[in-house]
């Protein structure tokens, strides 16, 4: 069963619609910036790689089991394409994090706020989720776990990035990812998502987005 497109158009409409709190600033104005110019790139790879696999979804007939089979193993490179982009960007945005900058510097004109900073995190969670679940809609998740799993795992990273910067930013994004994930069918797949991602992680757990997502081997 394919998930509509208008579902996750609104789904997606609806991440940027969702009001952020301001939160304590852990950062400079010019870590922000320059951390939501380095999420601008990366969204534009995203937006990119996850128009491609949906189009690709799209295209191939997935009735059968051979047919699902091979419409996996098409988006395969591109699913690999979005990880590596995440983890790229992560790194990126990892040096800004570690660079002592003084708290005094002054914001500049035009610089991304904090509640900024979060909503631009948000429409990318918006962006994955919704290729995630046309994916695993159309031939479910038992044959795509070995493509979701990284996936995850490369935006559990840099949520956590992000969460140097803005404090509060995991547990914001952290929620609306949950949302979504429920929202386009996926609640089997949550047991555990907030209690793992937000208690574990930001409690000291170290379970991450993917502990509560898939069982463990």
């Amino acid at each position: 069963m394919k998930i509509s497109t208008f579902l996750i158009s609104g789904l997606a409409l609806a991440v940027h619609a969702t009001p952020v709190a301001l939160t304590p600033r852990s950062a400079s104005p010019a870590a922000i910036d320059d951390a939501a110019t380095k999420l601008d790139a990366l969204s534009e790879k995203v937006e990119s790689l996850s128009a491609s696999i949906n189009q690709t979804v799209a295209s191939m007939p997935s009735t059968t089991d051979s047919e699902k089979d091979k419409l996996s193993e098409a988006v395969a490179p591109q699913m690999k394409e979005l990880e590596a982009a995440l983890k790229e960007a992560t790194e990126l945005i990892s040096v800004q994090t570690k660079r002592s900058i003084p708290d005094s510097v002054e914001p500049r004109s035009g610089s991304c706020s904090d509640s900024c900073l979060i909503g631009k995190a948000n429409g990318l969670v918006g962006m994955i989720t919704g290729t995630v679940g046309g994916l695993v809609g159309t031939v479910g998740i038992g044959r795509v776990t070995i493509l979701i799993k990284p996936v995850l795992g490369a935006l559990d990273g840099l949520l956590v990035c992000l969460d140097g910067l803005v404090t509060g930013l995991l547990k914001t994004v952290g929620g609306v990812l949950n949302s979504l994930l429920g929202g386009l069918g996926l609640a089997n797949l949550l047991d555990g998502l907030l209690g793992g991602l937000l208690g574990g992680l930001l409690g000291g757990g170290g379970g991450g987005l993917i502990g509560g997502l898939f069982p463990k081997n």
